[in-house]
């Protein structure tokens, strides 16, 4: 089932219909430089063509739509931005940095809006439990017994070229995790539940 492809709030409709409207209320001109320093992407030079939605393999399935991200990062609207939970629903695989005219990269536009809404500890409880697998796993799908038997049936090995052949690289894993306060945030966030 497609859903209609429009902003959720009726308010923010309304202010980012106008294309040369830029919000003052809720503006952050140091937003747009910051997520284009970490993604190595020029995104302001985004001029909302749709092929990154319309070629989004998440878009039919939900409300995500990409170029609704973009459009708000260059108008600077980081609070919008970072608290949407949509943010969470892009699967990084790519295709609309593969269409993008422009040869931009939504995608690493996306994380980048990522890690600044982790390092500001907005990040949904499920990405929080996916940490604590790749805490304990290195995965945050770990491996299973049905997936094993469906690799040795196509020929593969039961175990990937991952941790799970691996264990000797969690640690090294788990060292990143906390370096970085992940670890840290999931434990404090998970255990308030």
């Amino acid at each position: 089932m497609t859903s209609a492809k429009a902003y959720k709030d009726a308010a923010l409709a309304e202010r980012l219909s106008d294309r040369y409207f830029r919000p003052k209320e809720d503006s952050d001109p140091t937003f747009t430089p910051e997520v284009e320093k970490i993604a190595g992407t020029m995104a302001h030079l985004c001029f909302q063509c749709g092929t990154c939605t319309g070629s989004c393999p998440s878009a039919p399935r939900s409300g995500y739509r990409i170029r609704n991200f973009m459009r708000r990062v260059n108008l600077g609207m980081r609070d919008v931005c970072l608290n949407d939970p949509d943010l969470w629903l892009c699967t990084t695989c790519y295709t609309c940095s593969d269409r993008c005219p422009r040869d931009l990269v939504p995608t690493d536009v996306i994380m980048a809006m990522r890690n600044i809404a982790a390092k500001n500890g907005i990040i949904p409880k499920n990405a929080l439990g996916t940490v604590t697998n790749i805490y304990k796993t290195g995965h945050g799908v770990p491996n299973s017994d049905a997936n094993r038997a469906a690799r040795v049936k196509l020929g593969l090995e039961p175990e990937p070229e991952t941790t799970c052949k691996y264990p000797e690289y969690i640690p090294a894993i788990q060292k990143i995790l906390e370096i970085y306060g992940t670890k840290q945030l999931a434990d404090k966030v998970l255990g308030e539940q």
